[in-house]
């Protein structure tokens, strides 16, 4: 449990390594090892009574103690959980991360010719990972309209250039503003303003995973790296060269699509992450009398996709 960094700013937790110099990482280690142990010891198991006959109310008197102490268990693993999933990861423990791979994923620039057969299939999907790139503008006043949509299903990413598809590019509008498939992402509201000041389309049922994290304590927005590295235990690159190149050009370069087909894709497999992280937190939370550990405004866009995991 990596209570010193969730508890100490960025900022301090420098300063602090800085006056320690090299005893630095034993001594933060040594902290929260204590911390852990302190709450070990707070939900330390009770003995339970031996005698083979107790009365009625020494019957209830125990049930309710075990219920107590089970709950009070539950309480400290999400707090364990939440402090793993809000802390952020510092560059040198990213650095030591393998890299996100999607070897087994097909990408496919959508041509004119395939775009009615995709956007079936992307129909067919409750979930979706979605982003959208734009070419940078390095003069004042200028600003291009976004070039690519990329939309990942578990198998699949596909990225829709505006430069190939043209006027068609406005009809993704169906699959966008279908409440029942939902849009998971990093940012999202940058993305979603574009698409209704350029093409009109309103992006309806989407989740932001840095809201989502935000719902659990994270005092700033996580970004695409530190999801990665939080929820998948991998490393994103982000790389300037790639991020501010011409989405417009045709064909996008390989590190493009790769870089685009990344975005979407990790978002998913991150949202289905969370959904398995938390879903044991939800199913405590509908046990009668079990006060509720997720907090409400995370559960209502998220419930129906809890009860679907096993």
């Amino acid at each position: 449990m990596k209570l010193m960094k969730y508890c100490i700013s960025p900022s301090k937790l420098a300063w602090l390594r800085k006056e320690l110099g090299k005893d630095a990482n034993g001594l933060i280690a040594a902290m929260d090892a204590a911390g852990t142990a302190y709450l070990d010891n707070l939900n330390a198991s009770t003995e339970p009574l031996k005698s083979e006959r107790v009365s009625a109310e020494a019957e209830n008197a125990i049930k309710a103690k075990t219920q107590l102490q089970a709950q009070r268990q539950w309480v400290y693993l999400w707090l364990q959980q939440r402090i793993a999933l809000t802390t952020r990861i510092d560059d040198i423990e990213l650095a030591a991360l393998a890299a996100f791979e999607f070897q087994h994923v097909r990408i496919e620039v959508v041509e004119p010719s395939e775009f009615d057969a995709v956007v079936a299939r992307l129909q067919a999907e409750p979930v979706l990972g979605f982003d959208t790139e734009t070419r940078a503008s390095f003069e004042r006043g200028v600003q291009y309209p976004l070039s690519l949509i990329q939309i990942a299903t578990a198998d699949a990413c596909y990225l829709f250039q505006h430069a190939i598809l043209g006027e068609q590019f406005t009809q993704l509008k169906t699959v966008l503003e279908d409440e029942n498939i939902l849009k998971v992402g990093v940012g999202l509201r940058s993305d979603a303003h574009a698409l209704k000041r350029q093409w009109g389309i309103n992006v309806a049922s989407k989740l932001d995973l840095n809201w989502a994290l935000a719902q659990l304590g994270a005092d700033k927005e996580m970004g695409t790296r530190q999801l990665v590295a939080t929820l998948l235990g991998t490393r994103i690159d982000k790389p300037k060269k790639i991020t501010l190149s011409n989405w417009q050009h045709v064909p996008l370069s390989g590190a493009q699509i790769d870089y685009a087909a990344a975005d979407a894709l990790a978002a998913l497999k991150c949202f289905n992450a969370l959904i398995t992280l938390l879903t044991p937190f939800y199913r405590v939370s509908t046990v009668p009398k079990a006060a509720p550990l997720i907090p409400l405004s995370l559960v209502a866009p998220l419930a129906k996709y809890f009860k679907e995991v096993e």
